[in-house]
């Protein structure tokens, strides 16, 4: 009896076409990043974010690396330490899964820094039984004490930034007044943890920062976050 060849071929794994575009794009996307950070480390955190959240392969390729390439110009690392997240948002009136760009309280703390003139950034939410009091009379003054125990619900949300130079700008938003300002949005996009209602503060701290000097890289990040990526792209 004489052996037969098998008509059987290993199948290679195939690779998805996001993936293989990602290993191409990979020059170009190093041009684009500050010079402390590597197209090697934007890789290797582009495929943890894919890992933690496969949803981002259904992207379109358009706002996948709109998304990509305006957190590389920006210099914020996805998923790394609350600067930046890659969030699959499904526009159901196109029918097609779409990348957001969110950048995250801690990008655009890092970005304000950035700033020669800044000093100092501080947010937080007041509860109902917290003691807390605003003036922004001739007199300007906030204060803040979380109560012991219950706090209640939470009420609303500020936001503090202070210059080198002495000057500081401030101001207090209702619960309801952030919801409007974020479009309705309550909590986080996707699947990101925020205990400590990160976005509102954000949300809240965007604002305050709009009559303060930044950096071009804030100004950017500020107009594309929680965009589509292919929108972002260009800024």
């Amino acid at each position: 009896m004489t052996d037969t060849p098998s008509t059987e071929v290993a199948q290679q794994p195939t690779k998805h076409p996001l993936l293989e575009a990602l290993d191409r794009m990979g020059p170009e996307i190093a041009r684009a990043l500050p010079r402390h950070i590597t197209g090697d480390r934007i890789a290797r955190l582009t495929l943890t974010a894919i890992r933690q959240n496969e949803r981002l392969l259904e992207s379109t390729p358009q706002s996948f690396f709109g998304a990509l390439m305006t957190s590389a110009a920006l210099g914020l690392e996805p998923g790394v330490n609350g600067e930046a997240y890659l969030v699959p948002y499904r526009d159901r009136k196109k029918g097609v899964t779409e990348c957001q760009l969110i950048v995250g309280y801690q990008g655009v703390a890092k970005l304000f820094y950035q700033h020669p003139m800044a000093k100092r950034i501080a947010t937080g939410y007041v509860r109902e039984r917290d003691h807390f009091l605003i003036d922004k009379g001739l007199t300007p003054r906030l204060e803040h004490q979380p109560a012991p125990g219950d706090r209640g619900e939470i009420v609303g949300y500020y936001a503090i930034a202070e210059l080198a130079t002495g000057g500081v700008s401030y101001d207090y938003f209702t619960a309801a007044q952030i919801r409007v300002l974020r479009g309705g949005k309550v909590g986080t996009s996707g699947d990101i943890a925020d205990p400590e209602h990160w976005m509102e503060r954000k949300t809240a701290l965007k604002q305050v920062l709009k009559l303060m000097p930044k950096s071009v890289e804030l100004i950017a990040a500020l107009d594309t976050d929680e965009t589509i990526g292919s929108m972002a792209v260009g800024h």
